[in-house]
């Protein structure tokens, strides 16, 4: 896992910056705004988007396209996040 080549990013919906991330080593984070996130698929950048709500969260509302992995399932389920070092990953 360590040589994970993909980029993990957090978004906030509303756009402010989150909290500082309490850090892993294994894990590139870099957090951005959600107009950042917004112009790279408006510019068709590949950009995989998944929310790490709850199902019934996800079910009640979402971002087109995005997939939806709990948090908690995340460790079990990093088969199904993109490896590519070409695709930008946005857990929000």
């Amino acid at each position: 896992m360590r040589a994970l080549s993909w980029a993990i990013a957090g978004a906030i919906v509303l756009g402010a910056v989150a909290a500082e991330p309490a850090g892993d080593p294994e894990v590139p984070e870099k957090y951005l705004k959600v107009d950042v996130v917004k112009a790279l698929l408006d510019r068709r950048q590949a950009v995989v988007l998944i929310d790490v709500r709850s199902p019934q969260q996800f079910a009640d509302l979402h971002i087109k396209g995005a997939r939806n992995i709990p948090l908690g399932d995340l460790p079990a389920r990093l088969a199904e996040v993109p490896k590519d070092k070409d695709t930008l990953v946005v857990l929000y």
